[in-house]
């Protein structure tokens, strides 16, 4: 058997995928399988640096002795399969250290730390680069597992903290991911965002700018077979080397039995010295000077840090929606400054740096090792090592000896008590122009906005979503106009399309643009039928199909103006009124002019006042409420009523206390209020100057009821006519008036006549006078005529006169008393009484706040006597002990009016006028007991009542 099973390499290269040798060994006596790599690694070389995804190139060869003799078959090796998995670079690590014979203690131990380092990757690419020296030559490219992560693209949305994100990202790429993570602030995590956005962008350039921006970094650590992402905010999360590596020597020159640096170059570099960030936070904006700018700044003058030298960026901080979405509310200010912290480092973390070169085979990013030696004392201190270019060739013969390989090392540091913080260099996608969206709302909902009309949508791109609106942040809707509780407001509905934009080009503030027609959602009306209609529609919630539309008909010759609604089907229309139906729109024209109609109620009101006229206007060039006929009409209205008043006042028609004045002296007053004063231009139109109702017309007015009508004034009432007031009853016509009525005619006398139907005319509680300046005349056609008086009847004319009174008849005159007649007779005497119709009283005022009151009640007698029906109807007076009258009116229900009076008195009430008579067997169903019951049924007893007096 040959020896290669048997050789041992400094530097291997292994994987699962990666062709292996197999043979037997035969030794005691037994044979015994053994494997070992195919392929000999004859260079390593790379770059790794910590924010950076690593990149190794493996160089190997096939130099087995067993496959010279065909080297083409050495060059069969299925790349295609390896291409994928796993691969692994083992360097043997010496330590330092010699070993010295005889030395205490450790000091002379030899290879102290010795270990291998590892570098694992997936293998990206393979290739056999060409075939020298009867060698096949294969190069692999080893890269990180989330090397994928830059190879895809996409555009989804994301809720939460940002490490939350990141963990979603990462989730599906098999690989280890190490988080050593300690939040903002010492014990605080990261705050919850709204949204943030991955935009038509690789999910690895999504989570290196989410790292930027936050200020956290990355690295990689390498094992055998495996490599982990680390993650991290902390400056502990850098952890040291190994005891090989834990502190290096500056050597420039000569030989050491150590690895060392054999170069290296300290740089201090000016940086900035503070940082400010601003961002627009529309839930709580920036509208005024006292409120405090949305701004806040973070200052570190330390090392090369210049005061003069200010990072003024802007920054996604405000969040309106985190505090409500999430359990922990967001303190955006305290966001505001880590954010400018994380910028301030990223550049300060550059003012000191060194760079540097030595035969170090196990230098890695990530890792912190304290330099010693180096001549510039303060250079002395320990570094994180950011980035390491590696490069491992190794070099001898094919004769299979022990092989010599040379190691060159670049690197660059950075102290470990400085933050480092990743240059914020990922650029930032913007999203120009709109996308396409639409508007959604969970649980089926039709409709789900906010107070401030923002929305629910879903992009057309976004794949996870289902139209629920889960994925979605608020999104406000642009209007042209909208802000102070003004503006225009049309809430969107779920299923419609939207144009939605995107401010500053930022994908995580995205704002409704604009709503677009597609298939489901057509223009309010039928097009291109419908083309001189424009307005605005709306249609009833519930997904109903009624609607309320504003529409503008540009149609030629039949404009109109149309706000209508399905609702009890009411509209106005003002122009040419032609029917607009539902999306079917412009249907039949129905006339001209304006229209306001309904199915339910309609109200006019008008709080200043309200003039109704079809007086003539041109255009709209005289002001609003001129209206100088309807003036003119009314003040000649007016004058006609002083002039008749006055002239009834002449002919004692009206008293100066009842009369037409009052009425004249209020249309008076209304008139100077419905003219107004002077114009001027700040009011060129002055009339009304109190909220009266003007009605007026260029021809006449009518009103119609199908049932009744009913006019009211708190005031007075006056009718004016230039020429007749005619008034037509079907059935009658009654007029209450609480004071007096006078009737003046002025020059064609006055009519009363009933043609069916007796006349009344009574003066029930004063004088009543006929005269005329001619003859009275009194007439009956069938019947009589009776002049009859409680007291007396005087007839007289000329000096003579008739006497007639209870005591007899007196006939005197100056002349003779002639009396003619077939026979004269005087029998004796004689009287007979003719009843006297009562006549009604009216109740007195009452002082209320007297403590005493009494009423009169008869309503229990009223039943049992036989004149109840009499007493119902009789007026009463109540009278003090002096005779005063205190109360009168008319019984009501067997009852008077409350009469009061100031302190306690006897009073006397008077029920009925004229004789009493006599009434036998009558008697109260309440006071009867039973034995007076029996007594009345057997005819022994009966009451009394006579007299023209109750007393109490």
């Amino acid at each position: 058997m040959t020896q290669w099973l048997t050789q041992t390499h400094t530097v291997t290269f292994s994987g699962a995928a990666l062709p292996e040798i197999v043979g037997v060994s035969y030794r005691n006596r037994q044979f015994t399988e053994k494997r070992a790599p195919m392929l000999t690694v004859r260079r390593v070389s790379g770059r790794e640096a910590v924010g950076e995804l690593f990149e190794y190139i493996v160089e190997t060869a096939v130099e087995n002795p067993d496959f010279l003799e065909d080297p083409e078959s050495a060059a069969q090796i299925d790349l295609e399969r390896i291409v994928g998995t796993t691969g692994t670079v083992a360097i043997q690590i010496t330590g330092i250290g010699t070993f010295r014979a005889g030395a205490t203690g450790d000091t002379g131990r030899a290879n102290v730390g010795a270990d291998t380092r590892y570098i694992s990757g997936e293998i990206v690419s393979a290739r056999i680069r060409c075939v020298e020296d009867r060698a096949s030559i294969f190069e692999f490219v080893l890269r990180p597992f989330v090397w994928r992560a830059t190879l895809n693209c996409d555009s989804r949305i994301f809720h939460g903290p940002v490490t939350k994100v990141l963990e979603e990202v990462l989730q599906p790429y098999v690989g280890t991911v190490e988080w050593r993570i300690g939040g903002m602030w010492p014990g605080k995590g990261y705050p919850p965002r709204d949204m943030i956005r991955q935009a038509w962008e690789s999910d690895w350039a999504f989570i290196s700018r989410l790292m930027e921006e936050f200020g956290l970094c990355y690295w990689f650590e390498h094992r055998d077979d495996f490599h982990s992402l680390v993650i991290s905010d902390l400056l502990s999360g850098f952890r040291p080397h190994g005891v090989a590596y834990e502190t290096l020597r500056y050597h420039p020159a000569g030989r050491i039995d150590e690895e060392h640096i054999s170069e290296l170059s300290v740089s201090y570099t000016l940086t900035p010295g503070s940082a400010e960030v601003n961002d627009h936070n529309y839930a709580e904006p920036r509208l005024a000077k006292s409120l405090a700018p949305n701004r806040e700044r973070y200052e570190d003058l330390r090392g090369t840090a210049s005061r003069a030298i200010e990072i003024y960026e802007p920054a996604d901080f405000a969040q309106p929606e985190a505090r409500r979405t999430f359990a922990d509310a967001n303190d955006e200010r305290e966001e505001a400054r880590y954010l400018a912290r994380v910028k301030l480092e990223a550049r300060r973390c550059q003012g000191l740096r060194a760079t540097g070169r030595g035969h170090i085979q196990g230098l890695q990013p990530g890792r912190t090792f304290t330099l010693t030696g180096y001549p510039q004392q303060r250079a002395n201190c320990e570094y994180i090592v950011l980035r390491c270019t590696l490069d491992i060739t190794e070099v001898g013969t094919s004769s299979g000896d022990w092989r010599q390989y040379s190691v060159n090392t670049e690197f660059e540091l950075q102290p470990a008590n400085e933050y480092f913080r990743l240059p914020q260099i990922t650029p930032r996608p913007r999203v120009d122009g709109y996308e396409y969206a639409v508007v959604v709302a969970p649980q089926d909902k039709e409709m789900y906005i906010d107070s401030r009309n923002r929305l629910r949508i879903q992009f057309d791109w976004d794949r996870q979503a289902k139209l629920d609106g889960a994925t979605s942040i608020w999104v406000r809707v642009m209007t042209q106009w909208q802000g102070g509780e003004l503006g225009v407001v049309a809430p969107g509905r779920a299923g419609q399309m939207v144009l939605v934009a995107h401010v500053h080009g930022d994908p995580d503030r995205p704002v409704v643009a604009g709503f677009v027609v597609d298939k489901f959602n057509m223009p309010p009306w039928a097009l291109p039928a419908n083309a001189a209609l424009s307005g605005m529609r709306s249609k009833s919630l519930g997904y109903g199909l009624r609607s309320n539309h504003l529409a503008l008909d540009d149609t030629p010759g039949r404009m109109q103006a149309q706000l209508s609604s399905d609702q009890a089907n009411s509209r106005f229309v003002a122009g040419f009124n032609t029917r607009i139906e539902g999306n079917r729109g412009r249907t039949e024209p129905r006339g001209e002019g304006i229209e306001i109609a309904t199915d339910a109620h309609a109200v006019m009101r008008a709080n200043r006042g309200l003039l109704v006229t079809t007086e003539t206007r041109a255009g709209a060039t005289a002001p609003v409420k001129d209206m100088g006929e309807t003036v003119q009409r009314l003040t000649q209205a007016r004058q006609q009523h002083e002039d008749l008043s006055l002239l009834a006042k002449q002919h004692n028609a009206q008293t100066p206390q009842a009369s037409q004045s009052d009425a004249a002296s209020t249309i008076r007053t209304q008139n100077g209020a419905i003219r107004g004063g002077a114009r001027t231009p700040e009011n060129p139109s002055p009339e009304l100057t109190r909220p009266d109702v003007v009605m007026a017309s260029a021809a006449g007015i009518a009103t119609t009821a199908a049932d009744s009508t009913h006019m009211a004034s708190a005031n007075d009432h006056a009718v004016t006519a230039g020429r007749d007031v005619s008034v037509s009853s079907g059935r009658s016509l009654f007029a209450s008036v609480r004071g007096a009525i006078s009737l003046f005619a002025s020059q064609l006398g006055m009519k009363l006549i009933a043609a069916k139907g007796r006349v009344d005319i009574q003066a029930q509680s004063d004088q009543m006078a006929l005269a005329a300046l001619k003859d009275v005349t009194i007439s009956s056609t069938d019947g009589r005529i009776v002049i009859t008086a409680a007291k007396e009847v005087w007839l007289g004319a000329g000096g003579s006169y008739i006497q007639i009174n209870g005591d007899g008849i007196i006939n005197g005159s100056p002349g003779p008393i002639l009396e003619k007649g077939a026979s004269w007779d005087v029998p004796g005497p004689d009287s007979k009484r003719v009843s006297l119709p009562f006549l009604p009283l009216s109740a007195l005022p009452q002082a209320a706040e007297y403590e005493y009151s009494q009423i009169f009640d008869i309503s229990t007698l009223i039943p049992a006597v036989s004149i109840g029906s009499a007493l119902e109807s009789q007026p009463y007076r109540i009278y003090l002990a002096d005779g005063t009258i205190q109360q009168q009116g008319m019984l009501t229900d067997g009852a008077t009016e409350v009469v009061h009076t100031l302190a306690s008195t006897q009073v006397k009430c008077e029920i009925g006028t004229g004789d009493w008579g006599v009434t036998e067997h009558a008697y109260d169903d309440i006071e009867l007991n039973a034995e007076e019951e029996a007594q009345f049924r057997s005819g022994d007893n009966f009451e009394k009542l006579e007299g023209n007096e109750i007393h109490e």
